[in-house]
């Protein structure tokens, strides 16, 4: 890894009339809402119902609005409304309108294929989601036969080590992550004895294999248990890093699971600090908890909204004025994905998807509320992170750490 250095609409009328009437739970990377169902569906902007066909530029989203991760696709869609409305807002892409259109892949692999084989059928020049690691790895070989580019969310190091030309990472990868939570692990928490608590998918190994090759480097001293997505029983892992006595846990899962080793590390009464990867920062992760139970814990994430960059900061105001609500790392993310396409089409200066593609690879300088987007030579487009405390729930940015890229 190079050297570190530290940095001190229509937006779904049916899926807004819904978060008045229900709540959801999160997964991975307040829920108000359980978005609708619009499997096998599609949805569009306002510029594509509104202009003539050849006015628009299309691209497709696959998100999750069903399943175990509805508030994830509902704030995916919000962010991606709102770039949309102010790039249109602002003359739109080579003198056309922006718009798209989204298919619900229920935040499961399989339904993934489907919905992106769908899409790819469409007239679209890129493609934004599926997010999270196992979905993007399920269909990234779709994309890259269609040759058609793709952004995802995932930050797993398996979807950089698949090669994938056409395949772009919108978030920071966890091998830049994971050597951040390590490192503050033993260099700022002074850690004695760490145990790395991983989920066995794609995304938990991928983060686990980062923060133990950086451990060896420091000549720390640690255990490694794992857990499967869907568990609700932690206490047999938890007890054990308790028994090898453990001062610290870096925790590299899903959201819901971050929910289940949040209570019943508290209920063991574990007197531990805690490092986590991004997602247990998002509302919808901590309106599950109890404060007590992630009191004084760090994460390692690209977003939260008490950030006093100015770019972060302009982002959460417009978002706020625009939905009566904070956004969060899906809508954070997949917002600036859309500011990177669109900077790439005018680059290009055309909508065909290869001239896209090669505009992507060269771009530079895009700021972001996730942090300032340009390509690496592994497509990965975000270079920096922070460490966020939380504080009766609310995390807050303790360090920012950026990375040199190639």
């Amino acid at each position: 890894m190079k050297h570190m250095k530290r940095a001190a609409s229509i937006f779904l009328v049916l899926v807004m009339a819904m978060s008045l009437l229900a709540g959801c739970g999160g997964s991975e990377e307040t829920g108000e809402t359980e978005a609708p169902s619009t499997a096998g569906t599609s949805g569009e902007s306002t510029a594509a119902e509104s202009s003539d066909p050849d006015g628009t530029i299309t691209f497709g989203i696959s998100c999750a609005v069903t399943g175990n991760f509805p508030l994830a696709g509902e704030r995916t869609l919000q962010g991606v409304q709102l770039a949309v409305d102010e790039i249109n807002a602002a003359g739109g892409v080579l003198g056309k309108e922006l718009a798209f259109v989204y298919e619900d892949d229920g935040n499961d692999p399989t339904q993934a294929v489907t919905v992106v084989t769908k899409l790819l059928n469409e007239d679209i020049c890129a493609l934004i989601g599926p997010h999270t690691t196992t979905n993007c790895l399920a269909v990234q070989e779709l994309v890259g036969e269609a040759q058609i580019p793709y952004i995802t969310g995932g930050s797993g190091t398996a979807i950089a080590a698949a090669g994938n030309e056409y395949v772009f990472q919108c978030r920071p990868s966890d091998s830049i992550n994971g050597v951040v939570a390590a490192d503050f692990a033993v260099n700022e928490l002074k850690s004695e004895k760490i145990g790395v608590f991983y989920n066995n998918n794609d995304f938990g190994v991928g983060g686990r294999d980062v923060v133990v090759e950086e451990l060896d480097k420091l000549g720390a001293d640690y255990i490694t248990l794992g857990h499967n997505s869907g568990d609700t029983d932690m206490t047999s892992q938890l007890m054990q890093f308790a028994a090898e006595g453990i001062d610290t846990m870096i925790l590299w899962t899903d959201d819901a699971e971050d929910v289940v080793v949040a209570r019943q590390t508290y209920e063991l009464g574990l007197d531990i600090n805690v490092i986590t990867s991004a997602g247990v920062v998002m509302e919808q992760v901590l309106d599950q908890m109890e404060p007590e139970y992630v009191e004084g814990w760090y994460s390692v994430t690209d977003f939260v909204p008490a950030n006093d960059d100015p770019v972060v900061s302009g982002f959460v105001e417009a978002f706020q004025a625009e939905y009566g609500i904070e956004p969060e790392l899906y809508a954070s993310a997949y917002y600036g994905a859309v500011k990177y396409l669109a900077a790439a089409i005018e680059k290009a200066g055309s909508d065909d998807p290869a001239a896209i593609r090669d505009a992507m690879a060269e771009l530079s300088g895009i700021e972001a509320p996730t942090g300032t987007m340009g390509c690496a030579s592994d497509n990965t487009l975000i270079h920096s992170c922070v460490v966020t405390q939380i504080t009766d729930l609310k995390p807050a940015v303790v360090d920012t750490v950026s990375v040199e890229f190639e």
